[in-house]
């Protein structure tokens, strides 16, 4: 006799396609995420977009009023730069023009403080470049002056010595004139005193020998008129 709970086991399935196919294949695991509904998730998309779009759009914003923050104060600072230059330049037009605009984009207490105290320190370099250029300039102005007197100085020095030179040339060419003429003079005071000496030896050797024919004759010669002539 079979038991009861023997007969109402099933028994099992001799068919081969029943046996092939797993029990997990034919029905498919559910995930967390396919456990979900479907019509929650569609709306946290739509929610999750909204903000994002939102958040872009407020960032943009917030990048754009910084962008144009940035702009304004770049250009604020160049035409700063540009006044200062002006003012170091002397340009008075041109930091004008640059610095026209700096109480249109300033705020009222702080940045015209601001403004003031940055024009003051503007005012003192300014002042302080102008110094600067006139010292620069009356340095300039005496260093030409002395060496215009170093110049001055230097040609009348050079024409005093060449002066000199041609005094000192003219009186070496004098005394040599001088030291000529006393030696023509001597040679012919010589020549003269030579010519001298020889007329009176020869009139001592006459004068002896008329002496002597006196003492031989007794008589004495009158001397001739031209025997002095050589004298004359």
């Amino acid at each position: 006799m079979r038991d009861v709970g023997t007969e109402m086991t099933p028994i099992p399935s001799q068919d081969p396609s029943r046996n092939e196919t797993p029990v997990g294949a034919m029905t498919p695991a559910r995930t967390p995420l396919s456990s979900i509904p479907s019509s929650p998730k569609k709306g946290a998309q739509a929610s999750s977009a909204a903000e994002a779009n939102t958040h872009d759009r407020s960032r943009k914003s917030e990048n754009s009023g910084n962008r144009e923050l940035s702009d304004k104060e770049l250009q604020l600072k160049t035409r700063r730069e540009i006044a200062a230059l002006g003012i170091q330049l002397g340009k008075m037009n041109i930091a004008s023009w640059a610095s026209k605009d700096d109480m249109a984009h300033a705020s009222p207490p702080l940045d015209q403080e601001k403004i003031k105290t940055e024009y003051e320190a503007r005012a003192a370099a300014w002042e302080e470049s102008q110094k600067s250029e006139y010292t620069a300039r009356h340095r300039r102005e005496e260093a030409k002056i002395q060496a215009w007197e170093n110049h001055q100085k230097a040609k009348y020095e050079t024409k005093l010595r060449r002066v000199e030179a041609q005094a000192e040339l003219m009186k070496a060419r004098a005394q040599d004139k001088l030291v000529e003429k006393l030696s023509l003079t001597r040679r012919r005071v010589e020549h003269k005193q030579a010519v001298a000496e020889a007329n009176r030896n020869r009139q001592a050797a006459r004068t002896a020998e008329q002496v002597e024919q006196i003492r031989q004759t007794g008589r004495v010669y009158t001397p001739h008129i031209w025997c002095c002539s050589w004298f004359f």
